[in-house]
């Protein structure tokens, strides 16, 4: 009997994720551009009906304002509103949200009116790649609020479809502490460890004594928002633990693993020095070599890894495989992708950098590549099912 089935569609370069468990569902990013015409939307669709009304979506997670999470689900808020507008039923019925908009809970967007608050927001988020936190590698810590612009969309989309957000955290930020029990939904509860308060405390006093200086480099916010997708918001990302029947799944969206190690520890579920067992792990942003370790290998280990990701800005990058493969040497897990090795191969940046060579290397001998899962030929998707 499966109790808990964590989807990952084939988003390309992003996340696209549906949880299953005890008979609620839960979405978790869209992916990229691209990905809720072509993959996502099919998989929505193919949601069982609710007694002749549209599949309910019981949950519905943003981890993070990065475009490669954030485009596919406005996308479908996108057509959720155009079915309200012509009377349709839409594709789904989503009862509510869990999303931070940092252009509502940092900045005062002042504009008359949505097209001009995108603009401000892609103003004031392009200057935002200056910012870093003290204490932090800064090619690791930047904090580039790129997608601030579609943050703020998303959550005038949300308000349109009176789908209520963040109401478990009583209409304040999803963060650490926020909620005083996990949320439960049949036999499935999640509940948040990251981000915590501190890191958005930081983040506020970076924004009040930089603001002036946004303001007066980026006056024209057109490059801006051309430009915005580019860039990463790690420190943003909704970390989750997801739990049905015993069986539990650490969702990380693009958090860095010196962050999750430092949230769970705080929220008791690891101790110093020890190490934690989830069943499910799904690696974050992409599998990059930046955003684990091996002490995260070491104290995070799992029966089934995921990576996500085309091979687009090297990831998931040969290194992380490398850190995993000596962490773990006994290989008693599997690790699952939504591209498989020769798909990544074939990425014209993950042959730009000749990583091809270095990720044969490095699935070399002793069953490393035997214990690789991903979508066989016409497969859109991969199911983990424990």
């Amino acid at each position: 009997m499966t109790d808990l089935t964590l989807r990952a569609v084939k988003a390309k370069h992003g996340d696209s994720l549906l949880l299953f468990a005890g008979g609620a569902t839960v979405l978790i990013d869209g992916g990229p551009s691209g990905v809720y015409r072509r993959f996502l939307r099919d998989q929505l669709r193919a949601l069982p009906a609710n007694g002749g009304e549209p599949p309910v979506i019981d949950l519905m997670m943003v981890s993070h304002i990065d475009a490669d999470h954030i485009d596919g689900i406005l996308d479908l808020t996108d057509e959720l509103i155009e079915a309200r507008n012509e009377e349709r039923d839409p594709i789904v019925d989503i009862r509510r949200a869990w999303h931070n908009s940092f252009a509502d809970t940092i900045a005062d967007l002042t504009g008359s009116s949505p097209a001009s608050r995108r603009g401000e927001a892609a103003s004031l988020a392009s200057a935002l790649e200056e910012i870093r936190f003290d204490g932090f590698d800064p090619h690791d810590s930047k904090l580039v609020l790129a997608s601030v612009g579609q943050g703020r969309q998303l959550r005038l989309d949300l308000k349109a479809l009176n789908i209520d957000v963040n109401q478990r955290f009583d209409g304040r930020m999803a963060l650490q502490g926020n909620a005083s029990t996990p949320w439960t939904c049949g036999d499935l509860s999640l509940d948040l460890i990251g981000p915590a308060q501190e890191q958005i405390d930081d983040l506020r006093k970076k924004w009040a004594r930089e603001l002036k200086k946004i303001l007066e480099k980026e006056a024209d916010a057109e490059p801006a928002a051309r430009s915005m997708d580019t860039s990463v918001s790690n420190l943003a990302s909704l970390v989750v633990i997801a739990k049905a029947n015993g069986k539990t799944a650490l969702l990380t969206g693009d958090a860095r693993g010196v962050m999750i190690l430092k949230w769970l520890e705080e929220t008791g579920r690891l101790a110093p020095g020890g190490s934690v067992h989830f069943d499910i792990v799904k690696l974050p942003h992409h599998g990059s070599d930046r955003n684990v370790t091996p002490e995260f290998f070491e104290r995070v280990k799992a029966d089934h890894y995921l990576m996500c990701g085309d091979g687009k800005h090297g990831n998931p990058e040969p290194h992380t495989f490398r850190m995993l493969f000596e962490a773990r040497p006994e290989l008693n897990y599997t690790v699952h992708m939504t591209y498989g090795p020769e798909e990544l191969k074939s990425h014209r940046e993950f042959r730009k950098e000749n990583l091809g060579p270095v990720l044969d290397e490095v699935l070399q001998g002793g069953g490393r590549r035997d214990i690789l899962r991903f979508p066989g030929p016409g497969e859109t998707f991969i199911d983990i099912s424990i």
